[in-house]
């Protein structure tokens, strides 16, 4: 398939952004998204927010529904990303990427399901009341709160998301969930030796309960260096086929554009001066730097000998499986 025939069948595909964390009150995105090709995007809209701060933010994101219908629309169930595919929209996912909204009453995740929240991360970096996350010290696993935050996802239909969490709380979730998870953004850690990476023994676990997992872009987790290119993303998705297969294969890229400084001071909160140095200074993948270049990796995979209904699957369509699995309450 030449590159135009390529671009076209992207178009014509449902891909989905497995996790996307920019700055979503800067209209631009919305743009690159709908140049990306993105049918419907988990967005990023709350983590360590309080919940006056993430009311804030879901009522802002009402706000940017009405003030863009032409280009976004809100997703609550399946058929509404496939409602955005016929209407050339952008459907977007409010998504979570730590139970710190909830505080610490697990019926608020039921006021947030019924406002649109869909996936929602256990833990961000560090420890929280339901576990650990990744730069914990000690990764004591999942809590008897946690247990009852997932056991409540389970119940409402919102996707529980393990990508920061630590080594012992991804697999304890794993365990306790009655319902498939996500690493909604994680690569495998025998290619990446980084913390955020999810061992192989996680992988499995994951994909036998049906989940997904989404690749990262970003370099750090991608080729463990301060670079990579389009052709690293596809060969990590290699990977993950070939170890837990082609089923549980999304992307994910975690961009982080048009990001305000005082979000990133607080998303990397806790790196020390030199790993911030490094980290900041790292350039995106190299035809994969904006999600508006997400075409590029359909391209990729294409030529790299992947089958058109494969493609189909990383692109999309196993984000679009685990939605209809989980979200059905």
């Amino acid at each position: 398939m030449n590159q135009m025939d390529a671009g076209k069948f992207h178009r014509e595909c449902i891909i989905i952004d497995g996790l996307n964390a920019s700055n979503f009150y800067e209209p631009r995105i919305f743009e690159r998204l709908y140049q990306g090709g993105i049918t419907a995007v988990n967005a990023t809209i709350a983590a360590w927010h309080s919940l006056p701060e993430t009311m804030k933010a879901i009522a802002d994101m009402f706000q940017a529904f009405d003030q863009h219908p032409e280009r976004i629309m809100p997703v609550r169930q399946v058929a509404d990303i496939q409602a955005a595919q016929a209407s050339h929209r952008v459907g977007i996912i409010f998504g979570f990427q730590d139970i710190a909204p909830i505080e610490d009453n697990v019926r608020l995740l039921a006021v947030y399901h019924a406002l649109g929240v869909r996936v929602v991360q256990l833990t961000y970096n560090h420890t929280n009341r339901v576990g650990s996350g990744n730069l914990s010290p000690n990764d004591e696993g999942l809590t008897a709160f946690g247990r009852e935050v997932v056991a409540e996802m389970n119940r409402l239909g919102i996707l529980v998301d393990v990508s920061h969490c630590g080594p012992r709380t991804t697999l304890d979730a794993i365990e306790a969930s009655s319902r498939p998870i996500a690493f909604t953004h994680a690569n495998p850690l025998t290619l990446c030796k980084h913390p955020r990476n999810k061992s192989d023994d996680a992988l499995r676990a994951l994909a036998a309960k049906g989940g997904v997992a989404g690749v990262v872009a970003f370099p750090p987790l991608l080729t463990c260096s301060g670079q990579a290119t389009v052709d690293d993303y596809v060969r990590t998705i290699d990977y993950l086929v070939n170890l837990i297969g082609i089923d549980h294969v999304g992307i994910g890229p975690d961009f982080m554009e048009e990001m305000t400084p005082e979000v990133s001071a607080q998303a990397l909160r806790g790196m020390s001066p030199q790993a911030l140095a490094a980290f900041t200074a790292v350039k995106p993948t190299v035809g994969f730097e904006s999600i508006s270049e997400c075409g590029n990796v359909t391209a990729a995979l294409l030529a790299h000998g992947y089958s058109v209904d494969d493609v189909k699957k990383i692109m999309g369509g196993n984000w679009l499986r685990l939605y209809q699995e989980v979200w059905q309450s």
